[in-house]
């Protein structure tokens, strides 16, 4: 190998060599030029440091090398002991396994079968990995009754425990089975009742109805209401043409006999009203049957419930709510949809105090200024179609 390093480095230096030449071509003519002077002079430096790498590269090439034979004896004579160590181990392996088969032989014949297949484990693991077991302590192997191996009695807990567990879930099934048939039974018998009840509702056999029991009675009363209706509604046409007729007189008549008219005949005096309470809440009378009305329409008659006073306060509004508190004087106080507003008088913005809001002749004799007031009110002309249509 040395050898080779040698003539590599001879091989090189003749490329260098030839490279950068030490001597000098006899056919140039040499000139005194700075310029070649120049590139000469930094040949030379070149070359010199190509030389000191090259030196460099040998030197550390064989020092490698060296370092690599003494590497490789030291490798050797770590393999013999390595041998040597192997072959003591491997005998010491050896003894062990003598003096444990002599111990087990003194053992009981039962765990003989066991002891071998144990034995034959052990020795194939030691020999797979015999340098891991150097220096383990090995523990004498003792017999121990299938009784009192902790293996079986765990298998027996786990096969127990599974037993409770296929017992219970079978017991849990048959408990729905029973409620799903209870459930069942429940849904049947409310059906059946459903479907009872609607039988005995659509049994018109046992309406109890008078229809068609005293037909001669019912067409009497009939005939005594067809003449009364007859009767009313030949009263309120006779009525219905009084009133026109006295409405056509009325109209008739001079202002001064219209006077005198109405002084003979005055008006009856219209109820008094009553004066609603502050916050008070309107209810509306509605609609009531009455079997003897005194209108077309059925909702006027003697009747006391038109008697009554419906402007009258009930309830909370027959409490005076003007002491109340500002706050308080609202519709439905304390409630999430109340009324922040309480009556148009409170809510109303007119500034009395103006002029204009109380001075009736000012505000009149502006108005009249305004465009179109003094025109007077005449009837339409209509187009020019409908006057051709009334000249015809």
């Amino acid at each position: 190998m040395l050898l080779k390093k040698e003539i590599f480095g001879f091989a090189q230096a003749a490329s260098l060599e030839k490279a950068f030449p030490s001597h000098e071509d006899s056919d140039i003519v040499k000139k005194d030029d700075p310029r070649l002077r120049r590139l000469a002079e930094s040949r030379g430096d070149n070359r010199e440091e190509v030389r000191a790498d090259h030196r460099r590269i040998r030197q550390a090439e064989i020092v490698s090398t060296i370092e690599e034979e003494a590497r490789r004896q030291e490798g050797l004579e770590l393999e013999e002991q390595d041998e040597d160590a192997l072959e003591e181990r491997r005998k010491k392996l050896r003894d062990k396994l003598l003096q444990r088969e002599q111990e087990e032989a003194l053992l009981p014949e039962e765990s003989e079968e066991e002891e071998e297949e144990s034995e034959e484990d052990e020795s194939e693991y030691e020999t797979d990995s015999e340098e891991e077991h150097t220096g383990i302590a090995m523990v004498k192997p003792v017999f121990v009754p299938k009784s009192e191996r902790e293996t079986i009695a765990e298998r027996e807990r786990l096969i127990a425990e599974e037993e409770a567990l296929e017992q219970a879930k079978k017991r849990r099934l048959e408990e729905r089975k029973v409620e799903t048939k209870q459930i069942v039974v429940e849904e049947i018998r409310k059906d059946e009742e459903i479907q009872k009840n609607l039988e005995q509702e659509a049994n018109i056999a046992d309406v109890d109805t008078d229809d068609e029991m005293n037909e001669a009675e019912e067409y009497e009363v009939w005939k005594v209401r067809e003449i009364a209706r007859v009767k009313r509604e030949k009263e309120e046409a006779q009525s219905t043409v009084k009133e026109r007729d006295a409405i056509e007189k009325v109209r008739n008549m001079t202002e001064e006999e219209r006077r005198e008219w109405e002084r003979k005949n005055p008006k009856p005096a219209p109820p008094t009203k009553r004066k609603w309470g502050f916050l008070q809440k309107y209810y509306h009378p509605g609609a009531f049957f009455q079997s003897d009305p005194t209108d077309r329409s059925a909702t006027v008659g003697s009747d006391s419930i038109f008697q009554r006073d419906f402007s009258a306060p009930t309830g909370e509004d027959k409490m005076d709510k003007t002491i109340l508190p500002k706050v308080m004087q609202v519709k439905h106080f304390g409630r999430s949809g109340r009324s922040k507003w309480t009556h148009l008088v409170n809510e109303d913005t007119t500034d009395w105090n103006n002029p204009w809001t109380y001075n009736d002749p000012l505000r009149a004799k502006y108005n009249a200024k305004m465009a179109g007031m003094d025109t007077p009110i005449e009837r339409p002309k209509g187009s020019k179609k409908l006057k051709t249509w009334e000249s015809r």
